[in-house]
């Protein structure tokens, strides 16, 4: 478990300081530094994932068609938006109704004078995490670790209104 080594670790370097009588609090300060650089780095390394923010049975009285399952979001950078096909190739469909850009070329076809494109900042999907193929950047990284989410993302259950004691809902 990442949490328990990082614990570990933060432990063994103020031991270290402290050793060479430096106090606690001062030793503290600066193995927290380091950890949190250590951190930072770790995670600038690895691809991105974005979590679900909304879950919709298929059934439920709210549903509509191509919305249901999990609401994932790609938050505020826009080059993280995927276009209709990217959602498509994670399994998922755009959300056509939420946050997207546009954006369109002059390059002539034979059809007409202009093409667009469009990038979906939300989309459905039936899981709920998806691995993006950019990495975290130092802003995202540094806040992940400041505020404690540095771990893969875990999957809940298929149907949150499972009960974890028997199965049943």
């Amino acid at each position: 478990d990442t949490a328990k080594a990082d614990q570990a670790n933060l432990v063994a370097c103020i031991k270290q300081y402290t050793e060479i009588g430096v106090s606690a609090d001062a030793a503290l300060a600066e193995c927290k530094k380091s950890s949190l650089a250590e951190c930072v780095q770790r995670l600038m390394g690895q691809k991105y994932q974005a979590s679900s923010i909304k879950y919709t049975k298929p059934g439920a009285p709210d549903a509509k068609e191509n919305e249901v399952g999990y609401l994932i979001d790609l938050g505020n950078t826009e080059s993280r938006w995927l276009e209709g096909k990217q959602w498509k190739g994670k399994g998922c469909s755009a959300y056509t109704q939420g946050p997207y850009k546009r954006q369109s070329d002059q390059i002539s076809t034979f059809w007409s004078t202009q093409r667009s494109y469009e990038w979906f900042r939300q989309g459905w999907c039936q899981e709920s995490v998806i691995t993006l193929e950019q990495p975290y950047s130092l802003e995202e990284a540094k806040l992940r670790c400041e505020i404690g989410l540095t771990g893969a993302v875990t999957q809940p259950p298929t149907d949150p209104g499972e009960s974890k004691s028997n199965g049943r809902k």
